[in-house]
């Protein structure tokens, strides 16, 4: 018993600060609807296809967003990092995962029951207000996807606007390495060499540094322009 009180306690405290905008009585009731999850790296968290009857949100680690095809192969659609939704499709009905989800590195995750979540949203402007606002930055994402697929983007224009969102989400210059180039490159829709060929062409005109783990952008003004070029 006392194993138990100390596991929903954790669980209560866990979800109150990643949700500050529920009250208290909003995190009990989630709380005995959300598990927690551990994944090893290249563990699948839930396939595409598959039963979708909870929301996932997760607490640390990497993991890709991938989308099928016919031809079987898988396309990278994002890279989610810590503190973020993996998947609020679900949570809106459908009962089927629109996108697989896989671990590049240990996770830990929330699992969420949706059935619970969507009482809780319907109640909570707030949280709902969050929701909707990060479904419009999905559904960005997806649309620059779209437009990277169509070959209308360049491929310095898309490192660039990589190495720029990066920074900005990091709110730091010098970027961790925490997805593999095959990884970023497939997030990109670039071969694994264009990737690497183009991170060398910013580093010899002065743009970024190459280290070991890290890539330093040294002049983001340069970056911006390319945004800019046909």
């Amino acid at each position: 018993m006392v194993e138990c009180g100390a596991e929903a306690r954790d669980m209560r405290e866990r979800l109150g600060a990643c949700f500050p905008e529920l009250n208290a009585q909003e995190v009990e009731r989630l709380a005995s609807a959300t598990r927690l999850s551990s994944y090893a790296k290249g563990e699948w968290i839930y396939v595409e296809g598959g039963g979708a009857t909870v929301t996932c949100w997760l607490l640390s680690g990497h993991v890709e967003l991938l989308k099928g095809s016919m031809s079987g192969k898988n396309t990278v659609l994002h890279v989610v990092r810590p503190e973020h939704f993996l998947d609020l499709y679900g949570v809106f009905g459908g009962g089927v995962a629109f996108l697989s989800a896989r671990a590049l590195s240990p996770c830990a995750v929330l699992s969420m029951e949706n059935r619970v979540l969507r009482t809780i949203l319907a109640e909570n402007m707030g949280l709902a207000q969050r929701v909707m606002r990060a479904l419009a930055v999905r559904q960005r994402m997806f649309i620059n996807k779209i437009a990277v697929s169509q070959g209308k983007i360049s491929v310095r224009r898309r490192v660039a606007g990589w190495l720029l969102h990066k920074a900005r989400v990091e709110r730091s210059a010098v970027l961790e390495d925490v997805v593999t180039r095959e990884v970023l490159a497939g997030l990109l829709g670039l071969s694994r060499e264009s990737l690497s060929r183009q991170l060398s062409r910013f580093a010899q005109e002065g743009m970024i540094r190459l280290e070991r783990r890290t890539i330093v952008l040294t002049d983001e003004e340069a970056l911006r322009r390319c945004l800019m070029e046909e």
